[in-house]
């Protein structure tokens, strides 16, 4: 059953090949997570993010060092220890990385509401510089190029750079 489907699918999809190519459809494609990592948009919402973020994480890398740094020493010398000394400290290890994990979790989650606020931020406009290349462009149809199933894309195709440009003359 589901292979006579596939197959369908794929006659169909290949049937509308020649049409697409008959009309003359422009199609490009944009890398989205370039847009947002290269413009000056982008850019700066991640800047704020950073300053927002980096004291609190410092904090945290320092402590999240400390704790792999007995980690490693535990793994040296657990073989000398004997085996309710190694069981102690490994309790130990055990509970001071799950009370790090308890006090890194508010952070990372108020983090993540940040940068999907933030993000909503970039998407508008960018979308609405999408919209613009593709219409100079005279495009039909714009993929994101991180696509799930896309497998190959024609480097011609790819109007990345044009949207960074035009999102960012309109940036402020």
């Amino acid at each position: 059953m589901s292979r006579s489907i596939l197959f369908a699918l794929t006659l169909s999809l290949f049937a509308t090949f020649p049409v697409l190519a008959a009309n003359n459809i422009g199609i490009g494609a944009v890398d989205m997570q370039q847009v947002l990592e290269q413009s000056k948009l982008g850019k700066r919402l991640q800047e704020q993010l950073r300053q927002e973020f980096e004291p609190q994480a410092r904090k945290f890398a320092e402590e999240e060092k400390e704790i792999h740094a007995l980690q490693q020493a535990f793994e040296r010398d657990k073989a000398l220890m004997s085996k309710d000394q190694a069981a102690k400290q490994e309790k130990e290890l055990v509970g001071r990385i799950e009370a790090y994990q308890k006090k890194v979790q508010p952070l990372q989650q108020e983090l993540a509401k940040a940068q999907q606020i933030k993000g909503r931020e970039i998407v508008a406009p960018a979308r609405e510089a999408v919209n613009t290349v593709a219409k100079k462009k005279k495009l039909s149809m714009v993929v994101e190029r991180g696509l799930a199933g896309m497998l190959y894309l024609d480097s011609t195709l790819d109007i990345t750079a044009d949207v960074i440009e035009e999102l960012n003359s309109r940036a402020k």
